[in-house]
């Protein structure tokens, strides 16, 4: 039983360019979802650390309460906590402000990249035309 066969040819680069536009259009699309997934961990986690540490204060508080042990504390040590907790805010907030810049300076690298794909895809194009142009006439 012979089956006959027939090979449609398609253009490499058309081909090359569907496949990746298909690639392109699912990340585009799961992408957000992912981020969002992310978030979502993210806000739970944080809610999990501040139940976790009200909790243990609260059963802390009830043992000391229950068992007569006086929780008043020097002022040297409000102070010392109340120093802490600052120099942690503020070194978060410092990092994030760090992490904000360094972000919007990759975005707009990135968008600088991308508005000079053409320009450098016309440079590249030019250059090879100059190479054809000399290897034609050589030979």
């Amino acid at each position: 039983m012979s089956q006959k066969t027939t090979e449609t040819s398609k253009d490499i680069f058309a081909v090359v360019t569907q496949g990746f536009d298909k690639m392109h259009g699912n990340v585009e699309r799961t992408n957000p979802q992912y981020l969002q997934s992310y978030t979502n961990l993210q806000q739970e986690c944080l809610a999990i650390w501040k139940n976790f540490v009200h909790s243990t204060i609260s059963a802390q508080q009830q043992y000391a309460n229950k068992f007569g042990i006086n929780a008043s504390t020097p002022e040297a040590t409000t102070q010392i906590i109340h120093e802490m907790t600052e120099g942690v805010t503020r070194a978060y907030d410092i990092q994030s402000q760090i992490i904000q810049t360094a972000m919007d300076a990759s975005r707009q690298n990135a968008k600088t990249i991308n508005e000079n794909a053409t320009a450098f895809a016309e440079l590249h194009q030019n250059i090879f035309n100059s190479w054809a142009s000399t290897w034609n006439t050589k030979q």
